[in-house]
């Protein structure tokens, strides 16, 4: 059931990545769509008890931080 509710918040992400009417907007709603696909990972990581998919799930969670400080620094040079 939890999988179902991650899924309709990661449509409703996308819709805002894409309709977004704003640079901001756009930016916190691909942070939380990438936080979501990191929850999926996860789950299924423990579902299978396999511990290689939370090593990609760290891996995901290192490049979208680091994704997040780049367009950071993009928004605040006023390139925006």
């Amino acid at each position: 059931m939890i999988e179902y509710m991650f899924a309709l918040a990661g449509v409703l992400a996308l819709g805002r990545i894409f309709l977004g009417p704003s640079f901001a907007d756009r930016v916190i709603a691909l942070g939380a769509f990438m936080n979501m696909i990191i929850v999926f990972i996860a789950l299924y990581a423990v579902q299978t008890k396999i511990s290689f998919y939370l090593d990609i799930a760290i891996v995901m969670v290192l490049l979208s931080f680091v994704g997040n400080l780049v367009i950071a620094k993009y928004a605040v040079r006023g390139n925006v």
